[in-house]
């Protein structure tokens, strides 16, 4: 039974790695090379393993060795391929290189093994070889979980600029990236406890139990990963731009020199308020920082100044309040009872039922069914 599962999982892993290098949408080509390669990793792990369950490799041979190495190339290449899933267009850096710096000394160690001849082992040798294994397969658990830790910070930090510079960040949100990195790290911390407890060896029930979750996560990894949509790159400029965003954002916390004047700033303050009130570039479902700063005719860096300090609020949250304001005219305005909610959601600008309900209710204390059945009342 636990062979059965162990071949779908493997299976799986290996139908999921060439949906995932087929990329039939042709969206984020550059980061699911890096994920697909994760996958075939992955895959590569499990039928390791499966080789080691079956009657005529019972004891490790080369290939199962060999086949090791990709224990301590999985977790770098999951790692690289957020970063590449966060900046699509970054390139490959030197330092990129000592990611793989374990597994090439392994790759030194095993190609010593086959070349230099040594003794039959001894039962010291094979005891001491025991506690090697364990050693290493506790470094490559430690070693996943500490690049999935850090692949989660890096996805939670680009989740938060989004709000600086995007007023549509259901777009180019990574939360699938995010639910990934959470399951395969559940997936390692029970293959840790596989390993540190000897579970599986000594209890059926838990290797067949672990073989189904590991087949069920690999399922919640193809459907969020086959459901990804294209993360648009950004050119140097905006890259340049947004890097000043964020710096500046940092920088209103600990009030360091003024951007702009203080008189400059209410000027500024209600010019951008007349053009919102004038113009509604907040209709627009994909503006952005950039947009809205060409509009003005200054810079993302100078209007997400104004909007931080001017309004105490990101780029996000001040246009979806606007957007908000809008929806609630168009709710109450008799001549626009023959939209839907919804309808009235995509007219000011949102592209997303979930965040137009979920930005009402927080603005209005009301969902939008509450807000316009309050309304029909009054009328």
């Amino acid at each position: 039974m636990d062979q059965i599962v162990s071949f779908f999982v493997a299976g799986t892993t290996l139908l999921l790695a060439f949906l995932i290098f087929a990329n039939i949408n042709q969206v984020n080509t550059k980061s699911n090379r890096w994920f697909g390669t994760f996958i075939v990793c992955v895959f590569i792990i499990q039928f390791n393993d499966l080789l080691e369950k079956t009657e005529f490799m019972k004891t490790r041979m080369p290939i199962n060795d060999s086949l090791g190495l990709t224990d301590f190339i999985v977790a770098p290449v999951f790692y690289l391929s957020v970063l590449y899933f966060i900046q699509p267009n970054r390139k490959w850096r030197l330092k990129n290189n000592f990611h793989f710096a374990f597994a090439v000394i392994m790759l030194i160690l095993l190609f010593l093994s086959v070349v230099i001849e040594v003794k039959p082992p001894t039962a010291i040798d094979k005891k001491n070889a025991a506690i090697i294994l364990n050693v290493f397969n506790l470094v490559f658990c430690a070693q996943v979980i500490s690049y999935c830790v850090l692949a989660y910070k890096k996805i939670s930090s680009y989740q938060n600029n989004l709000f600086l510079y995007t007023s549509n960040t259901a777009a180019i949100n990574l939360r699938w990236l995010q639910k990934v990195v959470v399951c395969v790290l559940l997936i390692t911390t029970l293959w840790l406890i596989d390993n540190v407890f000897k579970l599986a060896k000594t209890n059926i029930l838990f290797d067949q139990f672990a073989s189904v979750i590991y087949l069920v996560g690999f399922f919640f990894i193809a459907y969020y990963s086959l459901k990804q949509k294209e993360i648009p790159g950004l050119n140097q400029q905006e890259k340049k731009e947004i890097d000043d965003i964020i710096r500046e954002d940092f920088s209103l916390e600990s009030n360091q020199k003024k951007l702009i004047p203080d008189v400059e700033l209410q000027e500024m303050k209600l010019i951008l308020i007349d053009v919102m009130n004038t113009k509604k570039p907040f209709l627009d479902p994909e503006l952005s920082v950039f947009k809205l700063a060409s509009q003005l005719d200054i810079s993302s860096h100078q209007l997400s100044y104004i909007i931080n300090k001017g309004f105490d609020e990101n780029f996000y949250h001040f246009i979806n309040r606007y957007r908000i304001e809008e929806a609630k005219k168009m709710i109450q305005d008799p001549n626009m009872q023959h939209l839907s909610l919804i309808g009235i959601a995509f007219e000011v600008g949102f592209n997303s039922k979930t965040v137009f309900n979920t930005t009402f209710k927080k603005t209005t204390n009301q969902t939008p069914s509450e807000f316009k059945k309050a309304n029909l009342i009054l009328v």
